[in-house]
C-alpha cells in the first residue's frame, strides 16, 4: 500500500504538471472503488481552478475554489498522465479521468479497487478526514504530544505509531526503520518507552520519511511514480525484510497486529 511518502510523491509530481490548471471536465469511468464514485463529481469539478493540490495522511487533495477532491491510491492506485494527442485507450482497470484545459489527462488505474475519489465541501469534516492524526513531518509531532498518549496505551509501540488516528501515514515499512534507528523493540509496550527514547523515536520518524521522499518512495511491489519508475527506498531500507542486520545479528521477524515486524535483538531494546 502506497504510504506517506509514496503519496507526497505523486503529489509531488501532479504539482509540476498542473498546479493553477483548470479541470475541462471529470469523467468516470467505472464507479467501481471502496466506494462507488459519487456521479456529482462530474458537476462540481466541471470548468473549475485548482488552486492547490497537497496531501493529508495518505490522501492527495485537490482544492477547488467550491471544494475540494479527495483522493485515496488504496492498495493498487496508480496515476498516469497523458497527452490529450497521445492518450491511450481505456484499461478494464482504469476508473476515472480528469481531463484539464491545457490538454493533458490525469487517469486512475486501480486493479483491486481498494482506492477512493470524493467531493468535500469542507475538508475538514468530512469522515475520511476529521479523525486523522497529527502529520509526523510537522511541529505537532512532538514529545509533549506523544507522551501524553504512551502513557495511557499498553499496545505495542510499533502499532501505537502506526495508528493514523494518532500519527498519519507511517506504514509498516517506515515504523519498522523508525524503530530500529531509534534502538526500540517493536513489540515494547508504549507505556514502557521513556522521554529520551520517544525523542529519538520521533527524530527517527522523521528521518525515515524524509529520506523515503526524496528517495521516490519505497517499491516493494504495486507502488510506481507517475511516469512508470520505481521509488528507491527499498534499497537504503535497514532492517525491514532483511536477512541480516548491519550488525550481523539475524533479523527477528514476528507478526504484530497482523504485519510483519522486522527488528535486531542486538541492536533494538
Amino acid at each position: 500500500m502506497p504510504e506517506l511518502p509514496e503519496v507526497e510523491t505523486v503529489v509531488r509530481l501532479i504539482n509540476k504538471s498542473i498546479k493553477s490548471k483548470t479541470i475541462s471536465k471529470l469523467t468516470i469511468i467505472n464507479k467501481k472503488l471502496r466506494w462507488p464514485i459519487d456521479p456529482s463529481l462530474s458537476v462540481y469539478t466541471m470548468n473549475k481552478n485548482i488552486l492547490e493540490i497537497y496531501r493529508r495522511g495518505k490522501h492527495i487533495v485537490f482544492k477547488l475554489k467550491n471544494g475540494y477532491i479527495l483522493i485515496h491510491l488504496g492498495m493498487t492506485g496508480i496515476v498516469r498522465f497523458f497527452k490529450k494527442s497521445s492518450i491511450k485507450k481505456i484499461d478494464k482497470h482504469d476508473h476515472y479521468e480528469i481531463e484539464l484545459k491545457n490538454e493533458s489527462v490525469l487517469r486512475y488505474n486501480d486493479v483491486r479497487k481498494f482506492g477512493s475519489i470524493h467531493w468535500a465541501e469542507n475538508i475538514d469534516d468530512h469522515f475520511l478526514i476529521k479523525n486523522l492524526g497529527v502529520e509526523p513531518l510537522s511541529k505537532k509531532l512532538n514529545v509533549s504530544y506523544l507522551y501524553k498518549i504512551i502513557k495511557k496505551r499498553s499496545v505495542s509501540i510499533k502499532n501505537l505509531i502506526m495508528n493514523q488516528n494518532i500519527i498519519v501515514g507511517v506504514g509498516n515499512i517506515y515504523a519498522c526503520e523508525s524503530l530500529h534507528i531509534s534502538g526500540i523493540k517493536p513489540q515494547r509496550k508504549s507505556s514502557s518507552i521513556s522521554t529520551e527514547e520517544l525523542k529519538k523515536l520521533i527524530l527517527s520518524i522523521k528521518l525515515v520519511l524524509r529520506k523515503a521522499i526524496d528517495s521516490g518512495g519505497t517499491t516493494l511491489k504495486d507502488f510506481k511514480k507517475l511516469d512508470g519508475t520505481p521509488g528507491y527506498f527499498e534499497q537504503k531500507l535497514l532492517i525491514y525484510s532483511k536477512k541480516y542486520c548491519r550488525c550481523g545479528e539475524t533479523v527477528k521477524n514476528i507478526k504484530l497486529g497482523g504485519r510483519s515486524s522486522f527488528y535486531c535483538d542486538r541492536c533494538q531494546k
